[in-house]
């Protein structure tokens, strides 16, 4: 069932246009899938809860959403939606959930277009920690551990810290900019290496 919590006055977002559709039946259950706006920025956004990416219907809508993203060569944002900590905690039920896991997850990988992973006050510390893996950028709020978090920062420069959720928005336009000017070669290679070597990415 798709769930209706999602506002974009709350979460800074100018425009955004839900897409839906499964020739195989089912939705998934995410928040918000679809197009949106972030200040000037057009971008694919999947914003995830803690039902997301466990069935079939979640990968497959995923999927879709990252290769609409290739065809319309626009940046890709997961909001509290962290693949690799998902599917850490279950193993696949069954062939349809497992093949589509394995699809979505190789089309992620190799997406041509910058990724970038944000988690605001609902998520916590460990959630950014797996996102590294999957983006090129994260954005955290993370208030009480800001101290913390902002030397933590200083040697890992694709982490960005907000102190409010207000504060997402222009950073994320930060974080694109800085993603942007890098190759899509060097995107897709920087994400295998941290899929192959998730180690080097904890804290």
């Amino acid at each position: 069932m798709q769930s209706l919590n999602f506002s974009y006055q709350q979460y800074q977002l100018e425009k955004t246009i839900q897409l839906y559709g499964d020739r195989a039946g089912g939705q998934g259950d995410f928040d918000f899938a679809g197009f949106a706006q972030i200040e000037n920025a057009k971008v694919i956004l999947l914003k995830g809860n803690p039902q997301s990416l466990q069935e079939p219907a979640d990968w497959r809508r995923f999927l879709r959403l990252i290769n609409l993203a290739q065809r319309l060569c626009k940046p890709v944002v997961l909001w509290n939606l962290p693949p690799i900590q998902n599917d850490s905690l279950q193993q696949p039920t069954s062939l349809a959930l497992a093949t589509a896991i394995k699809n979505t997850k190789m089309q992620l990988l190799r997406l041509p277009e910058p990724i970038i992973s944000v988690y605001d006050e609902t998520s916590g510390l460990d959630d950014a920690i797996h996102g590294m893996i999957w983006g090129d950028g994260v954005i955290v709020v993370k208030p009480e551990k800001g101290e913390l978090l902002a030397a933590l920062n200083a040697g890992r420069q694709k982490l960005k810290i907000v102190c409010e959720q207000a504060d997402i928005p222009i950073q994320f336009l930060k974080l694109l900019k800085e993603v942007s000017v890098i190759s899509s070669e060097e995107l897709v290679a920087n994400r295998l290496a941290s899929f192959s070597h998730p180690t080097e990415v904890q804290f």
